[in-house]
């Protein structure tokens, strides 16, 4: 059988690279929610260096994500569940703290139940961000403490190159979207949409 020639050959390839880029933001995506399960007993059994591996390429994982969901043109199967997924890991970092004694249960589960009960219920995403910012912040003082040194610049060089790539969407998505949750929370309507 010959190959497609011309302009329909060409919207053939293109819909199959978009078919295929969507499949590959699924599953980082999928690879985010095995983190975000290991991260749990990796910490429970104090293997802090491989804790920092997995939530270093967690956070690869979800920037490139990210730009194969954007650049396949098209919604991915995955995607609404995303920023689940982001949460579920902050909050696989919170609990694995508390399964190595580091954390107190009734602190570590509390905070945890408070925001997804939270975001779950209001949708705004500051709950999120402050879940996985506690999360991402107890696993890097933890690789500090340790004296993991090289882990922690590999960790904060990740941080730094997504960062300076995705400054853009900081300032002009994240910032505004976090501040405005927050100030909803402070007025009292939990969500900034209402």
């Amino acid at each position: 059988m010959a190959e497609p020639r011309g302009a329909e050959g060409g919207r053939l390839e293109r819909a199959q690279g978009h078919a295929l880029l969507r499949g590959a933001a699924d599953g980082l995506t999928l690879y985010r929610l095995a983190v975000a399960l290991a991260i749990v007993p990796t910490l429970g059994a104090r293997r802090t260096d491989l804790a920092a591996g997995l939530l270093g390429t967690g956070w690869i994982s979800d920037f490139l994500d990210g730009r194969a969901a954007r650049a396949s043109r098209g919604p991915t199967r995955l995607g609404p569940y995303d920023l689940w997924v982001d949460t579920l890991v902050g909050a696989g970092a919170v609990l694995g703290f508390v399964a190595w004694g580091w954390v107190p249960p009734p602190l570590g589960i509390g905070l945890v139940l408070a925001l997804v009960v939270g975001f779950a219920r209001t949708r705004n995403e500051a709950l999120s961000m402050l879940l996985q910012a506690t999360g991402y912040g107890l696993l890097l003082w933890r690789t500090w403490a340790d004296g993991r040194t090289l882990t922690l610049v590999w960790l904060l060089t990740i941080v730094a190159v997504i960062g300076a790539v995705n400054r853009r969407i900081f300032w002009e998505r994240s910032l505004p979207t976090f501040l405005g949750g927050i100030a909803a929370l402070v007025r009292g309507n939990g969500s900034p949409d209402r």
